[in-house]
């Protein structure tokens, strides 16, 4: 069959056609055309501005929440690096858990988001505070010292102690996980994640090591971080009307939600945290499945992923950030925000005209079928007319001719024309207020963008920069926004990479990478003005279309210039101390450091360190008072720099001790000369506020070379060598050799076996008769503590007595020795009552003299050895400390005299009382000491002291006791100066306890006659 040509095919279709559907059909073709188009327009651009600012919104969010854990998570170590750094450097005791509770109430006020702060020691000794509801505050103190259990005490509004609130057995600190994580790092960490135990809620535990100098561990220290405050900050962020802001662990696990869903349940005293998928939350278990769908599994996730799903049959938008916090803390930050918070007034507007338009179709379909009768005139009319229409001249209006307005069909068609020109018009207005309410929508989202605390920068896909917000104008001074191509950015805008002069490359800009998919978070560009230096933090951010393919860049971008200073001044800060503006510990350890690995890779290289330690600074301080200490510390570090090359180092330790490093010396005299210089510097007087001071300064040095591994070593070895020219007579130097090493070991073991002997009660106490030298009665023994060493024997008292002063363990020992006199006093009393006056006499130290606590135990003392006869008992105390806070002094003694117990002072005539107010201090005895008696001839000087002594005893109503008497001639010399009492060698040594009390069964009376 031959095919016929297409003019023929469409003249028979056209006559096969009604004409009524010739005329009709075209029109409403073009009627569903537009209506069509309208709402396809209409929702295709809505889709996009809502996906557009939604997913602004997410990213947003997410950076304002990875913000604030920042800030929330740095707190708990940046406390528990303030009590490191206190404890470490003795300006607290960790042993005084009264100090230490303290500090901890205090801390807990100016750091309110911490749950609770907490100290443990080896030994299992805790002390904390913790927050319980309501912002109260509770003690919480455990250890041996507590029976083994933790004990919680209310306290007042100054923190101090109240009724004891609970008491929970079994609890040891090295058992707690906090303690254990804290012991296995080695460094700060965190702990698992636990319920607090005063209420229900999460908490987040942080713990630190602390170390000693020797590197002996000191405690852990420790705070509880409550999560629920993470909550409580997601549900202040506003995500749209409905949107929700949920964060994860990995594994699951709630951290915080800004829903109501809680984050563990509690049946009984059994807590259990709440899993993601499990709680309840259609939300947050559809979100993290949705989730699951594109990751294997949530530790899966190492990359912020944006998502959407479909949840009752709406639309919800998810960004799910990995967030990376200090110490290695991962979790999952989660927004999810409802397509519907957006759509809603678009869809509204769509469907309104959608109607319209479907109405407009009604009436036009029902006015050409009324007007296709009409085949003639109307038509011709009616095709100029929609010519015009064609043409966007809306205002066509149809009037009946002559020969057909009388006509009913033709003047319904001129009317359905003229309502169909009508309803054209009225559509393609709603148009054009849709497209005014789109350009509104536009206009919203830059004001929105305008903002913005950050500027904002959009790149197309081929890198042209298409949009910069306010923020960013101002910062890249480009207030005359014009289209730059990528090549031309850095040159610009003046873009550098930081601390260079190199213009950043343009394949390297953060918003070009972002093109490439990466999310790009970096500081390390800056913008350079004629004036100043701006610092850049940048991240860059993908945006993909529905395939998938990168369509645009935003970098969101901020002034960073004041942080990056701060920073730079908190490292400052950390290396330098803040009162000299020297150098401190931390910088003097890293200069060491380096020295002693130059030293390991060069033969030829050598250092030297010198430790300074001020003689008498503590005179000082306690005169002229701290401020005027500190003025001088600050002139000495100034005479120390001037010392010293700009090569070498001057630091402050802390206190009064100062450090000199060295560098690159030709051998020890150049460090000695150094050090003679600073001894003649010191030498010259020293001028502070109008007075003249002089004071001089001991010197340690030590030569550094290969041999040393660890800056510590160095610095032990100096130390060593300082307290070698201090107990050489001070302001002098020495050079440190192993002999000193040594003895500091022989030192350390020494004090090792101390501790082991109080723990183990290695120590015995013997008595030496006190001798009534006109009679030759023993009146009374002296109590003096002998240490019984498992492998040394019987070890005296000097060789350990100052170890136990410099430890704190004297107080100890004397407390013991305290109790073991006044129980034999007893013993005796009872057993020999017809020796009523005999007395014992126990020596106090400094410690014990100040020990807060020496009335109360003296009490306690008297009552556990029962009633001893008034004036039995005697304490003697050294000269020295009649000196040190007089009216103190004399307060306490009276209150140990109110007792009943007498008080005499030993090694009378070798310290430093002042005869003007010893006539005041409610004494009974003075000791003249063994120096005088031991060295005591007729014609020498030692002869006059004891004589005078005597005769000033005498006229002040006191008892005289004469040390050391350990030949005839001596107790005959006393005797001439009307000694009264006297004890030594020549009576007897000190014996046990037992060979004592023969003594007293035999008879209590020696001969003396010569």
């Amino acid at each position: 069959m031959v095919l016929k040509s297409s003019p023929v095919l469409l003249g028979q279709l056209v006559r096969r056609v009604p004409l009524r559907l010739i005329f009709i059909v075209p029109f409403v073709v073009q009627i569903v055309g537009a209506v069509g188009l309208t709402g396809w327009l209409s929702i295709r651009n809505g889709q996009q501005a809502v996906n557009d600012v939604a997913m602004q919104l997410r990213q947003e969010v997410s950076d304002r929440v990875a913000y604030r854990l920042d800030d929330y998570l740095a707190m708990p170590h940046l406390i528990n690096q303030l009590n490191r750094n206190t404890i470490q450097r003795r300006y607290l005791d960790p042993n005084n858990s009264a100090a230490l509770y303290q500090h901890f109430f205090q801390q807990a006020h100016d750091f309110p988001n911490i749950g609770s702060i907490f100290f443990g020691t080896p030994e299992g000794e805790f002390v904390g505070n913790g927050q319980i509801e309501h912002g109260t505050h509770q003690l919480m103190i455990a250890g041996p010292s507590q029976g083994g259990s933790i004990r919680f005490y209310d306290v007042d509004e100054d923190g101090k102690q109240q009724r004891l609130a609970q008491e929970t057995p079994n609890f040891v600190v090295q058992q707690r996980p906090w303690y254990k994580a804290a012991i296995a790092a080695g460094q700060p960490t965190w702990g698992d994640i636990f319920m607090y135990h005063a209420f229900p809620v999460l908490a987040l535990p942080a713990s630190v090591p602390v170390y000693a100098d020797d590197g002996s561990l000191i405690g852990v220290a420790g705070n509880n971080f409550f999560l629920s405050q993470i909550s409580d900050f997601l549900r202040t962020l506003q995500v749209g009307e409905h949107g929700q802001i949920f964060i994860v662990e990995p594994s699951g696990l709630l951290i915080g939600s800004s829903t109501p869903t809680p984050l563990l349940q509690v049946e009984g005293n059994k807590a259990t945290r709440i899993h993601v998928l499990e709680s309840g939350d259609r939300l947050l278990e559809s979100t993290t499945q949705a989730l699951l769908q594109e990751v294997p599994s949530l530790p899966q996730l190492t990359r912020t992923m944006q998502l959407d799903f479909f949840l009752d049959g709406s639309r919800q938008f998810v960004q799910a950030v990995p967030y990376r916090g200090p110490l290695g803390l991962q979790w999952i930050i989660v927004v999810v925000v409802p397509e519907s918070d957006y759509m809603s007034r678009i869809q509204a507007n769509t469907r309104s005209t959608i109607v319209l338009c479907m109405a407009a179709l009604g009436l036009a379909t029902a006015s050409g079928i009324l007007t296709s009768s009409w085949l003639t005139q109307p038509l011709v009319r009616l095709n100029d007319a929609a010519k015009a229409i064609a043409l966007g001249d809306f205002q066509q209006y149809l009037h009946p001719t002559s020969g057909t307005q009388h006509i009913r069909e033709v003047e319904e068609l001129s009317g359905s024309f003229n309502q169909m020109a009508s309803q054209l018009q009225s559509s393609f207005a709603e148009m054009h207020a849709l497209n005014f309410a789109l350009a509104d929508s536009e206009s919203r989202l830059r004001q929105f963008l305008d903002a913005l605390p950050v500027g904002i920068a959009i790149h197309d896909r081929s890198g042209q920069l298409i949009y910069t917000n306010q923020l960013a104008q101002d910062l890249l001074n480009a207030h005359q926004f014009q289209p730059i191509a990528v090549d031309q950015l850095a040159s610009a805008f003046q873009v550098y990479q930081a601390s260079t002069n190199s213009l950043y490359e343009p394949e390297q800009m953060p918003a070009i990478r972002a093109l490439q998919g990466e999310f790009v978070q970096t500081e390390d560009l800056e913008l350079r003005r004629e004036n100043k230096t701006i610092q850049l933090e940048v991240r860059a951010t993908p945006i993909f279309d529905h395939e998938g393919k990168v369509i645009y860049a935003i970098a969101a971008f901020q002034d960073i210039s004041q942080r990056k200073q701060a920073e730079e001044q908190l490292i400052y800060n950390a290396l330098h101390d803040t009162l000299t503006d020297l150098p401190n510990r931390n910088l003097l350890m890293s200069r060491l450091e380096l020295a002693i690995n130059w030293a390991k890779q060069h033969e030829d290289y050598f250092f030297a360190v010198l430790f300074l330690d001020m003689d008498r600074f503590k005179v000082i301080n306690d005169s002229l008072g701290h401020l005027a200490g500190d003025e001088l510390l600050i002139t000495i570090a100034h005479k120390l720099q001037a010392l010293i090359r700009p090569t070498d180092l001057a630091a402050r330790l802390g206190g009064d001790e100062f450090v000199l490093l060295l560098d690159e010396i030709e051998g020890i005299q150049d460090a000695v000369r150094v050090a003679e210089r600073i001894l003649q510097e010191f030498r010259s007087v020293f001028e502070l506020d109008g007075r003249e001071l002089f004071l001089s300064t001991s010197i340690g040095i030590v030569m550094g070379d290969r041999s040393y591994q660890h800056p510590s070593d160095v610095l032990r070895d100096a130390d060593l060598a300082m307290y070698q020219a201090k107990s050489s007579g001070k302001a002098t130097y020495a050079v440190f050799d192993a002999a000193m090493h040594a003895q500091a070991l022989k030192r350390l073991h020494l004090e090792n076996d101390l501790r082991k002997a109080i723990a183990r009660q290695e120590f015995v106490v013997h008595y030496q008769p006190i001798v009534a030298l006109g009679t030759g009665h023993i009146v009374g023994f002296e109590a003096l503590v002998r240490w019984q060493h498992p492998t040394r024997g019987l070890v005296a008292p000097g060789q350990f007595i100052a170890i136990a002063e410099e430890t704190g363990l004297v107080h100890t020992i004397d407390n013991w020795v305290l109790r073991q006199a006044c129980t034999q006093l007893g013993i005796w009393q009872r057993r020999f009552p017809q020796l009523s006056s005999l007395k014992v006499t126990v020596n106090l130290s400094t410690r014990d003299l100040w020990e807060l606590r020496l009335v109360e135990t003296l009490d306690e003392l008297l009552a556990i050895a029962g009633p001893l006869h008034p004036g039995s008992l005697m304490l003697e105390i050294t000269e020295s400390l009649l000196v040190e806070n007089v009216p103190a002094t004399i307060a306490l003694l009276m209150q140990i005299r109110e007792r009943g117990i007498q008080v005499s002072v030993d090694d009378f005539g070798t310290g430093y009382s002042s005869l003007s107010y010893l006539h005041e201090l409610p004494i009974d005895t003075l000791k003249i000491d063994r120096s005088f008696v031991g060295q005591m001839t007729r014609q020498g000087k030692n002869y006059r002291i004891v004589e005078t002594i005597v005769q000033l005893s005498n006229q002040l109503g006191l008892d005289a006791i004469a040390e050391g008497i350990e030949t005839h001639s001596q107790l005959e010399y006393l005797r001439e100066f009307g000694c009264e009492y006297g004890q030594g060698y020549l009576f007897a040594q000190p014996v046990t306890a037992a060979v004592a009390e023969r003594l007293l069964e035999d008879s209590p009376c020696f001969n003396l006659k010569v």
